[in-house]
């Protein structure tokens, strides 16, 4: 490369350092922008100290970099110091445990709807609300401002508590599932959870019964060590929304009460059962005019043989069987709405009741048209006279005990 020594304006000569110094800067300049090689042209004295000027900038500009990249990573070793003793996010998904004590966490339940309350099988299924409070004190935080009342978490992103429905017949299902965080590190859980559970009836008055349907929660395996399930003390701990509900046409609820026990896991670990007990009543005006009374009708039907001529042995035989095939048929149609139980309900007894005394007319008939036949004629006008009150008498007495039996 040539060259070309330019002029500088109000200088005559330059030293013989200042000769090298310029003479390093170019060739500096020339390995910097090799396109002046390729057309051979010098610089000026303009182009040296606009590339110069271009060198300051960029250097300038490495060590902003070089200082800005020092002093952020002195703000991340700060603030990885203030942070130690902070939670990470995957100890926030362990058990606020504190001195190894189990964490209490309050329970309460808001029953929506109550289906399906079927005692043939013995199962009904429950739509509610389940609300559960504990202390956290990994997520206590300083409002930022005064709308800010509490935090919003997922599931996924703190400790949860599980619920177990122990009577349920398969896992309850868990919608619209809130986490709520309040500054003094109160948590606030709440779930809509559908369930379908066995339950135990009592039926040995059906269908004039009072019931007592139960929900039994507990925490599963994996957490009986760490929680204790308490029921809430700020509210009640089982209320009902008010409204009529159309599954419940049979039914009417009078009491809702909780209560919590001490039980122990299948793994041996003690822990606590909520149990939220509904009873409800039943509504016996179906079984009063679809069974009780038609039954009752069938039996004094066949009671009006006894005022029918002895003579008259074709009428009274088809009334007594007639009765008979009908209380029979009637006990086949309705046995679909009656429970299966291995004891004997009072509506079992009364049409056990109703058989015998139907059986018993047709005895009656057999007795006195025997009794005419062998000249006994006294005799039947005798047994006939004392059925039209003995066996009237014998039935509501009847009656009257197994009701005493059952009710007393």
């Amino acid at each position: 490369m040539i060259w070309r020594r330019s002029a500088r304006p109000n200088s005559k000569s330059d030293d013989a350092g200042a000769t090298r110094t310029r003479n390093r800067v170019r060739s500096f300049l020339d390995t910097l922008f090799p396109l002046t090689t390729h057309f051979q042209r010098p610089f000026t004295y303009c182009e040296e100290k606009a590339a110069l000027s271009r060198l300051l900038a960029i250097a300038i500009c490495l060590l902003g970099a070089i200082v800005f990249a020092a002093n952020a990573r002195a703000a991340g070793v700060a603030a990885q110091q203030n942070a130690i003793g902070a939670p990470s996010d995957d100890q926030l998904l362990l058990a606020p445990v504190v001195d190894g004590e189990k964490v209490p966490v309050q329970v309460a339940l808001h029953i929506l709807n109550l289906a399906d309350i079927d005692e043939v099988s013995q199962r009904f299924r429950v739509v509610a609300y389940l609300f559960a409070k504990w202390k956290d004190p990994r997520l206590a935080f300083a409002p930022k401002a005064g709308w800010e009342k509490f935090r919003v978490y997922r599931p996924d992103d703190v400790w949860t508590p599980h619920f177990d429905f122990v009577n349920g017949v398969a896992p309850h299902s868990a919608f619209d599932v809130t986490l709520r965080a309040f500054p003094d590190g109160t948590v606030r859980y709440y779930e809509r959870s559908s369930a379908e559970l066995s339950n135990t009836f009592h039926l040995h008055r059906f269908p004039f019964d009072q019931e007592r349907l139960r929900i039994l929660i507990h925490p599963p395996i994996s957490e009986a060590a760490v929680v204790n399930l308490l029921q809430t003390t700020e509210e009640p701990p089982i209320t009902i929304e008010e409204r009529i509900y159309s599954s419940l046409a049979q039914w009417k609820i009078v009491n809702v009460q909780a209560g919590a026990s001490p039980i122990v896991a299948i793994n041996k670990e003690k822990t606590t059962q909520i149990e939220f007990d509904i009873d409800v009543d039943r509504e016996s005006n179906f079984y009063i005019w679809k069974v009780f009374i038609p039954l009752l009708l069938m039996v004094v039907l066949s009671w009006t043989v006894f005022w029918i001529d002895n003579s008259e042995l074709n009428s009274q035989v088809t009334i007594s069987v007639t009765t008979i095939l009908t209380v029979i048929a009637f006990a086949f149609a309705i046995s679909t709405n009656l429970p299966k139980v291995s004891y004997l309900t009072f509506i079992d007894v009364f049409f056990l009741t109703c058989y015998v005394f139907v059986f018993v007319t047709a005895v009656e008939l057999t007795f006195v048209h025997l009794a005419g036949r062998s000249k006994h004629d006294t005799m039947g006008r005798t047994i006939r006279r004392y059925s039209r009150i003995v066996l009237p008498i014998m039935f509501v007495v009847t009656n009257l005990v197994m009701i005493a039996l059952y009710f007393g």
